[in-house]
């Protein structure tokens, strides 16, 4: 009897030995494992544009100017017709660690835009008018379809190979879009955007982007860019045209650019 209760308590000893150590295993195990990420994460706050792939894949469409040591400073001069009436354009895109910084100079005044400040008229809030024309420019871009993600933009693939036809016919031979929605980010900027989601129509054969819809105050503007230009590598798009339903809102056509590299 006296044999047997040592026995037992011997292998009761034993047990909660192991089960200590296990514990203390499990652990350290979790304690390196939390190391080892801590120790891969960079110090603050890296620019990371390969987040979302289908963004990535189009920053490489479009050139080097998204990458770390390539960004560069792209001016554009063109002419803007809102209706009948057309005015020179000056257009400024300057890459950020967080985005970019969108300056643009016409016959309405110096307007700006930022993903840390919204849309802004000579530093102060803007009109919703102004607000609209710099969402317009700014936004309805291709780079903005690779940037969105630095501000925490959220990207869905809705749906591949869509067909400009309704009907379905079998001798189709128009172009076949993957759709992609990227939804804003809630925002704590003095103006946030006047859409919250934009959907890219991106073309299967170019890789490029063919059309931008969003909705603004209950209507459905579509950008289409008809016509891309490359410079020094770089794909830019050269024609853009606005519209609201079968109402042409406004037209953009670019006459020149220049690409300085940023310091």
């Amino acid at each position: 009897m006296y044999r047997r209760t040592v026995v037992l308590c011997t292998w009761s000893v034993a047990l909660l030995t192991c089960a200590f150590s296990a514990v203390l295993i499990n652990r350290n195990l979790s304690a390196r494992a939390e190391q080892t990420v801590t120790q891969s994460r960079p110090a603050g706050k890296a620019r990371n544009l390969s987040l979302q792939p289908e963004a990535f894949k189009m920053s490489r469409r479009l050139g080097s100017r998204f990458m770390p040591s390539r960004q560069s400073t792209l001016t554009m001069l063109g002419t803007l017709t809102p209706g009948s009436v057309q005015q020179n354009l000056s257009i400024t895109r300057r890459q950020t660690a967080t985005g970019e910084e969108v300056g643009i100079a016409g016959e309405a005044g110096t307007l700006a835009w930022s993903d840390l400040e919204g849309a802004r008229a000579s530093g102060a809030n803007p009109s919703e008018a102004q607000q609209t024309l710099i969402e317009r420019i700014v936004l309805d871009n291709p780079d903005q379809f690779v940037l969105a993600q630095l501000r925490g933009a959220s990207y869905y693939t809705v749906a591949h190979n869509v067909r400009a036809d309704v009907g379905g016919s079998d001798n189709y031979n128009g172009p076949l879009w993957n759709l992609v929605r990227v939804d804003e980010p809630a925002t704590e900027v003095a103006r946030p955007s006047l859409s919250n989601s934009r959907l890219y129509y991106i073309n299967v054969q170019t890789g490029l982007i063919d059309k931008i819809v969003c909705e603004l105050k209950g209507a459905t503007i579509e950008a289409s860019i008809l016509q891309w230009v490359d410079q020094a590598g770089e794909t830019l798009p050269s024609h853009i045209v606005w519209k609201r339903g079968n109402e042409t809102v406004q037209e953009f056509r670019l006459s020149s650019v220049s690409i300085q590299p940023q310091q």
